[in-house]
């Protein structure tokens, strides 16, 4: 057998370690894999909102009333309309004489674009011309206060 000299033994140290830092790095970056992932859509919860007139009502005119909305929810929304049929209450001292039906929203004219935040946050904002009262209205309305809850259509909103 031949002697290996010192020169080729060096070479040839050197390029088996080339080698193998050159199918190391191959390795490293060629590794594959799997795996799976699971996530719970969030329950939505119903806005909360109750209402209140700005301004007197008498019989055959309107007033503006004031929202006032909470979202329970973990995401934002954007108040977008109402529905037209919410409940009414009329204050104790006025039920006897002057029924709820006396006070009624009105058709919305304008597009509600109102945002309130996550978990739990509270916007109010107020609706120009929204409830009436009847224009035969008993005489027992007069002085009443009404508590509208309404039934509230919206979007969530992204983050």
């Amino acid at each position: 057998m031949r002697n290996m000299s010192q020169r080729t033994a060096v070479i040839t140290l050197v390029a088996v370690i080339v080698a193998g830092i050159g199918s190391v790095a191959w390795a490293a970056w060629s590794v594959t894999g799997t795996g799976t992932a699971t996530v719970t859509a969030a329950e939505v919860t119903a806005l909360q909102a109750t209402a209140r007139p700005t301004g007197s009502l008498f019989p055959g005119g309107s007033a503006d009333i004031e929202v006032s909305v909470t979202n329970p929810n973990e995401f934002a929304i954007e108040v977008q309309s109402f529905a037209p049929d919410p409940r009414i209450v009329v204050d104790e001292a006025h039920a006897d004489g002057c029924a709820a039906g006396h006070v009624r929203l009105k058709a919305n004219k304008k597009p509600i674009s109102e945002r309130v935040e996550a978990d739990g946050g509270t916007q109010t904002f107020v609706v120009k011309d929204a409830v009436e009262m009847v224009y035969n209205a008993p005489q027992a309305c007069q002085g009443a206060s009404f508590e509208i809850t309404l039934a509230l259509a919206g979007v969530g909103l992204p983050d």
